[in-house]
């Protein structure tokens, strides 16, 4: 059995709770974080992640998992892909999707079984609920892929490779369980804001997130 897991790892709340969620279970984790250069935020991100293995080391030491160093991937060197560029666009004359979906989907092509940290609020963007398939896998836990039957076609060829481990829980419940086994220091460490390194600017997309979330106190 496999016991390491590849998972995007940006250096937010999301991503960081898995992490630490397949830390305690003994497992060992791959991080993955994908170097945007239009991302102003990527350097404090990557300084995070840095701060984050190391406080989730010293916190959970009897814990037999293991964070492997982040392997930093420039966006430029995922392999392109025209079959999902085609896919992308046809998705995007019909709704709303971020660019970054289809390179994001690029690369879990290289990395089957890619954890992606979308949560109860992020999936009803793009993802339904009942367009997900409960699976059992190696991390003792529940975990979702794209279903087979429930997602149409084109969707279903930018996610077939992804898991989701985080698609029955909010920003919230994490919260309250960082809280009851007291690692919410470690997670109010985490970063989101994309158009800082210093302050968490208020005006960018995750910033305005996180106060729907109810996480305003984030900002000051």
């Amino acid at each position: 059995m496999n016991k390491t897991k590849n998972v995007l790892w940006t250096g937010g709340w999301d991503s960081t709770f898995r992490v630490i969620q397949l830390f305690n279970r003994g497992l060992t984790i791959q991080p993955l974080y994908v170097i945007d250069s239009g991302r102003p935020s990527r350097f404090k991100e990557i300084e995070t992640i840095h701060l984050l293995t190391k406080q989730i080391h010293e916190r959970f030491s009897n814990s037999k998992g293991e964070i492997l160093p982040v392997k930093l991937i420039p966006r430029k060197d995922i392999p392109s892909n025209l079959y999902l560029k085609l896919v992308y666009k046809l998705i995007k004359h019909k709704r709303r999707i971020g660019k970054q979906y289809y390179w994001l989907a690029c690369l879990a092509k290289e990395y089957k079984g890619l954890e992606q940290g979308f949560h109860r609020e992020d999936r009803d963007s793009l993802i339904y609920f009942n367009e997900l398939e409960e699976i059992i896998d190696e991390t003792n836990g529940r975990n979702w892929v794209a279903s087979p039957k429930n997602m149409d076609f084109l969707r279903k060829q930018i996610f077939k490779n992804y898991r989701f481990p985080l698609a029955d829980i909010s920003k919230l419940e994490m919260k309250q369980y960082a809280e009851e086994y007291d690692f919410i220091d470690i997670m109010n460490n985490t970063w989101f804001c994309h158009s800082s390194n210093k302050k968490p600017c208020g005006e960018c997309a995750p910033c305005k997130q996180y106060v729907i979330d109810g996480f305003g106190f984030r900002l000051q």
